[in-house]
């Protein structure tokens, strides 16, 4: 080629005037075409991308180019255009080793080795290109590329910040630099090369994407949710942007929305474990467990043995009651390596469930041994203590809890049941008034306040609640027990009955309920039925000198004495030894008029320090029926001044009085026994009695004509007084001279 050809080639090369070229040698005479401006005109094909043209040309000088490196270095650089790498490679690797020192050579060898993986190979040919021009940022971009495929982002950063220093702050280089750090975890400094290169891109969906990716790993949600939207916004509708949205989501809370991301890509063809785990984990936040563990399961299908997997399916089984299952997979997470405080804590939960209660807080104390110092562990514990019965301790935890800040429904609702279960009930009552305070409105709280009032004394106000639980919807056994209970404290045996009669319906029959059944029925003068109730009572096994004490009493209320007195040794021989017992030994006695053994018995009570208007009025009654009246008045006075307003006692001391021949003050008695109430007929009898002997006849008159208004006069406990009454009024008096 002449000189002048030749340098107007080269100058056109310079110019990029590829065309111009072309035209030049096309106006050469063919045979003037020697090899060497056929070689220009295949570069100048190869450059106009016209790669098989190229090829042709450059074929037709074969035999005089084979040994040139610039014919092979064309030849190569027509078949990369062609995509055929491997072919390209053959070519490269000959001109480079006609050529050795050509640092190009040595990058488009490693730029096609690159394209049929032939990673290592790659990496040698660019770095002698590296070594041959340390300024080449093609070979310098290409081999981090290459170790980012690699995953070797650190040598690949390292390559592509060595193109940036150099000048290539393009597009690709910084892009592929912020990529890198992402891999590396170094988002701040990643969000700045995404930044950088997103000027001039700013439609640019893939780029939008990362950034609103990077954007959600350190956490600022709503700035990456807005890149992420618009990405979604120009288009991009994959199971990658669908996914990233979701996970951002998540992590604002906005579970429901994450789901329908999540679900999105599925449907556009994401079926791996992360989007199951993922979309799974939102619909458990959710309390969606059932699809949860649909999910799930998917993932299973795909990732065997992992250990985030199988906890999370053990927890989800957990929170739909199935405590047994939970603890296969929870326990198969332990086998993988897991042993940390959430594995013991969970397991710990699952035991519970199941009522394991022991086992339980082995596994929680190992969460705390663990490093789990949180409220939810010493709750937990709390809770297991209180299932086992060991209260005080229970209430260790609680207040463990109470301190690092928890004061809600639950604390104060299993606070309360704690200190009603060692009896420090006023305690109780303050927390649970705190639940309810707090917003807590069922049957169970104000059941438990009904016990903590009922056991501080303060029955009546208990009553209140457990009624209140009762219409709230409560009618167990327990309830109906408690109210029946309470009421028989309060004395209103018969409201107390049909509460009784419930707990039977609901299948109550034990010892505890016939027994009762015998207070409620004996105090509201059902003694037959009450006896009925204790013999069951006894059949199912009660054999105490309660029960005999009640059959006793219930025997003595039904005039059967002598029944009764055999109940009532049962009773002193199974141990009992108080006043009760031998009071009523003594009140059956002198119902049976064995007078002097129903005295010594009273007496023996009043010798045990018995001091009230019960006994002495009894022992009045016995001395009177033995016909000592001065004694018997001696004691009635006494319950009088005890008791000034029983009208049995002031009508008997009134009684007794007049036997002792003293009516005036006999009269005052019976006077105030009759403004009590309750005896009418019976005053007006002794009254007409005490006017008769003293002389005022028709006073006398007047009292016995009301007799026959209240009483039967022909009856066997009246007529017998009232005909002396009679007799006394309607006999002269002795007249002495």
């Amino acid at each position: 080629m002449n000189k002048g050809l030749k340098e107007k080639i080269a100058l056109l090369n310079d110019e990029e005037k590829y065309q111009e070229i072309v035209d030049i040698v096309l106006a050469t005479k063919e045979e003037e075409r020697e090899f060497e401006i056929i070689s220009e005109w295949g570069r100048a094909e190869n450059n106009l991308g016209n790669y098989e043209k190229a090829i042709e040309i450059l074929i037709s000088v074969e035999d005089e180019g084979k040994g040139d490196s610039l014919w092979n270095y064309r030849m190569g650089y027509a078949y990369s255009g062609l995509e055929n790498y491997e072919k390209a490679a053959e070519y490269f690797e000959k001109s480079k080793n006609l050529d050795p020192d050509y640092a190009w050579t040595y990058f488009e060898l490693g730029w096609n080795l690159q394209r049929i993986e032939k990673n290592e190979e790659a990496l040698d040919a660019l770095k002698k290109a590296v070594e041959l021009d340390s300024e080449n940022t093609f070979a310098l971009a290409e081999i981090g590329d290459i170790y980012e495929k690699l995953d070797n982002y650190e040598d690949a950063l390292e390559y592509f910040k060595k193109a940036e220093e150099l000048g290539r702050d393009d597009y690709w280089v910084i892009t592929h630099i912020g990529w890198c750090l992402t891999q590396l975890d170094r988002d701040e400094e990643a969000l700045e090369y995404y930044m950088k290169a997103f000027v001039g891109e700013e439609d640019n969906v893939w780029l939008i994407s990362q950034i609103g990716v990077t954007l959600g790993a350190l956490k600022r949600y709503e700035e990456g949710m807005e890149y992420l939207r618009k990405a979604e916004e120009l288009g991009r509708n994959d199971g990658w942007l669908n996914s990233e949205i979701g996970w951002q989501l998540a992590r604002m809370e906005k579970h429901e929305e994450a789901v329908e991301y999540f679900k999105k890509a599925e449907e556009l063809g994401r079926n791996d474990s992360w989007l199951y785990n993922q979309l799974g984990w939102n619909l458990g936040v959710l309390g969606r467990y059932e699809e949860e563990l649909e999910s799930l399961y998917k993932s299973k299908k795909i990732s065997e043995d992992d250990i985030w997997l199988e906890s999370e399916i053990g927890w989800t089984l957990r929170n739909m009651s199935k405590p047994e299952e939970a603890i296969k997979y929870l326990n198969k997470a332990r086998e993988l390596g897991r042993e940390d405080a959430w594995i013991h804590l969970e397991l710990g939960l699952a035991l519970g469930d199941l009522g394991k209660n022991e086992e339980a807080l082995v596994e929680l104390k190992k969460a705390e041994e663990a490093g789990d110092k949180s409220i939810r562990l010493y709750s937990t514990i709390a809770w297991n203590m209180g299932q086992l019965n060991k209260n005080e301790e229970a209430l260790k935890y609680l207040k463990i809890a109470e301190e690092l800040g928890r004061n809600d429904i639950w604390l104060y609702s299993e606070t309360g049941w704690n200190l009603d279960a060692v009896g420090r009930t006023e305690e109780g009552e303050k927390y649970l008034q705190k639940a309810i305070e707090l917003g807590r409105n069922d049957s169970w709280i104000y059941s438990e306040i009904g016990y903590s009032l009922s056991r501080n004394e303060k029955v009546e106000e208990g009553i209140e609640y457990y009624l209140k639980a009762k219409e709230l919807g409560r009618n167990d056994i327990w309830l109906n027990s408690e109210i029946a209970w309470s009421y028989d404290v309060v004395g209103k045996y018969e409201e107390a009955v049909p509460y009784l009669e419930t707990a039977e319906k609901l299948g109550r029959d034990d010892i505890w309920l016939n027994c009762e059944f015998a207070i409620c029925l004996g105090r509201t003068e059902k003694s037959e039925e009450a006896i009925a109730r204790l013999f069951k009572a006894q059949e199912l096994g009660r054999e105490d000198d309660w029960l005999y004490s009640e059959i006793a009493y219930n025997y003595g209320r039904l005039d059967r004495a002598e029944e009764a007195l055999i109940y009532l040794d049962k009773a002193e021989k199974a141990g009992r030894d108080d006043t009760w017992l031998y009071s009523e030994i003594g009140w059956n006695l002198g119902t049976l008029e064995r007078y002097e053994e129903g005295l010594k018995y009273f007496e023996k009570v009043i010798g045990m320090g018995r001091n009230d208007e019960w006994i002495y009025s009894q022992i009045g009654w016995i001395l009177a029926k033995l016909g000592r009246n001065a004694e018997a008045a001696e004691n009635l006075k006494k319950a009088v001044e005890l008791n000034p307003y029983d009208s049995w006692i002031e009508y008997n001391l009134g009684r007794v009085l007049r036997k002792c021949g003293k009516y005036i003050e006999a009269m005052e008695h019976i006077r105030k026994a009759a403004e009590i109430g309750g005896y009418e007929g019976w005053t007006d009898l002794e009254l007409a009695w005490n006017y008769a002997e003293i002389d005022e006849k028709e006073v006398a008159k007047e009292y016995l004509e009301n007799v026959e208004k209240y009483l039967d006069i022909n009856s066997d406990a009246v007529k017998e007084d009232y005909n002396i009454v009679k007799f006394l009024i309607n006999a002269m008096p002795i007249m002495f001279s």
